[in-house]
């Protein structure tokens, strides 16, 4: 059950709407029971046999919690055993339930439950003593599948309260809007684009590019759609999430990439695994690097392709770093973004190719090598007049122009239907065409 899919929009969300805004407005403590009632339901509708693991990551993190809130005052060495013990168990789910036995949102819940441990042991927050709320605070269905990743730092003092108002709620409609639009508009259209081409056996270096090119903006549209959703999700509760993507394509470095993409994430490993193994203050700056990259890696899935692509990252980010810090060459700032999109696009090249062989058989065919071009198809025959104004429509996304446009409409309420009409026109084809998952639903 998607958000983009017919069940969620006219049953799930208009029955939790409903239920959730009488009830909160009525008996405010009673909302927390309706909204993690919502959440389960709207988890066993995916995975029904993976409700018990849930149970189990909650009630575990939950008693761990308040142990380690006891312990870590005056018996520091124990809390930080409590604290190993729990991130291993944790760590050990993950590994276990989604690489041996898939099982969808154990990658985020693991994320938060080992972020809520670790900030408790450094006393940035007390342990939640109320279940039901902690157990919210895991599974709240707005952001179990693909994030953002969220602290319990920044989600305590909503926890207790959501702030329900008229206008959180329709800039929650307005930004919902525009996630779905992302989505069915965009993602899925250029994402048969991009299928259709990088399956081929054969092609030319430019229908190579035109097809990882378009794969590289559906992964962004596509994500950043299900973020946009997921925050417009949270705001018509109550809730605020923090953003997840600032325009990453507009990057003129990796490394400020990183700090544009998926930026719960980035935050994540630069808080709990870079900066704890010394980041870029003791040991090796390097080696940090190289290590949170590849861990990042192995998180998206255990297969070589995805280790490769933390380590492109992590390869590239040094050579960043040492070039920034020894070299006085000072690049155009057109020429820094053009090599950053080239970085980036070669690292999604392992990102849709599951398969290391098939992922490095492509990469010579961008520069016309390991290929004869005689699939039978052409540039011309995939740039129909329908897909280059997607595939316009698109790059302009990518940009930050979209965010200045809704700057602009945002000023003035009228232009509110625009937001309304991106909406119906997204629901129409929703209604009208098959489900197509999140890309990030997998990992």
């Amino acid at each position: 059950m998607g958000f983009s899919t017919n069940t969620f929009l006219f049953i799930f969300l208009v029955g939790t709407l409903g239920l959730y805004i009488p009830v909160r407005i009525v008996w405010p403590k009673l909302g927390t029971v309706v909204l993690l009632a919502a959440s389960l339901i709207f988890y066993s509708w995916m995975d029904v046999t993976a409700l018990p693991v849930l149970g189990v990551i909650i009630l575990m993190n939950y008693l761990a919690g308040i142990l380690i809130g006891i312990l870590r005052k005056e018996k520091k060495v124990a809390a930080g055993i409590t604290l190993a013990a729990i991130i291993i168990f944790n760590v050990a789910l993950l590994i276990y339930f989604k690489y041996a036995k898939f099982i969808l949102g154990i990658s985020f819940m693991s994320l938060s439950a080992i972020s809520y441990q670790v900030d408790i042991f450094r006393s940035k927050v007390n342990a939640q003593k109320n279940p039901l709320t902690f157990a919210l605070y895991l599974a709240f269905f707005v952001k179990i599948v693909e994030g953002p990743i969220a602290r319990y730092t920044d989600m305590e003092a909503q926890l207790k309260l959501p702030a329900l108002s008229t206008e959180r709620f329709a800039e929650g409609v307005r930004r919902f809007s525009v996630g779905l639009g992302k989505k069915v508009l965009l993602a899925d259209q250029i994402g048969v684009i991009a299928h259709d081409i990088l399956s081929l056996t054969n092609t030319t270096p430019a229908l190579s590019w035109l097809g990882i090119i378009s794969f590289t903006m559906q992964l962004y549209l596509d994500f950043s759609g299900y973020t946009d959703m997921a925050i417009g999700l949270g705001k018509m509760f109550g809730f605020d999430f923090k953003e997840n993507f600032n325009n990453p394509y507009t990057s003129t470095s990796l490394t400020e990439f990183w700090r544009r993409w998926h930026m719960t994430l980035s935050h994540w490993l630069r808080d709990y695994i870079y900066i704890p193994i010394g980041g870029s203050r003791t040991g090796i700056t390097y080696v940090n690097l190289m290590v949170t990259f590849l861990i990042a890696g192995f998180w998206h899935g255990a297969t070589w392709n995805y280790i490769v692509w933390g380590a492109w990252n992590g390869l590239i980010l040094c050579i960043e770093r040492f070039f920034m810090k020894h070299s006085k060459i000072r690049l155009p700032e057109f020429l820094k973004h053009l090599i950053t999109l080239f970085v980036i696009v070669i690292g999604w090249v392992f990102f849709y190719f599951e398969d290391l062989n098939a992922g490095m058989a492509f990469l010579p065919t961008l520069f016309g090598m390991g290929t004869t071009g005689v699939s039978g198809f052409t540039l011309r025959w995939f740039l129909s007049e329908r897909n280059v104004v997607v595939l316009f429509i698109s790059a302009l996304a990518c940009t930050s122009l979209f965010d200045f446009l809704g700057e602009k409409m945002r000023e003035k309420r009228i232009w509110d239907i625009c937001y309304l009409g991106i909406l119906a026109v997204s629901i129409l084809i929703v209604m009208s065409s098959t489900f197509q998952t999140f890309l990030y639903f997998k990992y």
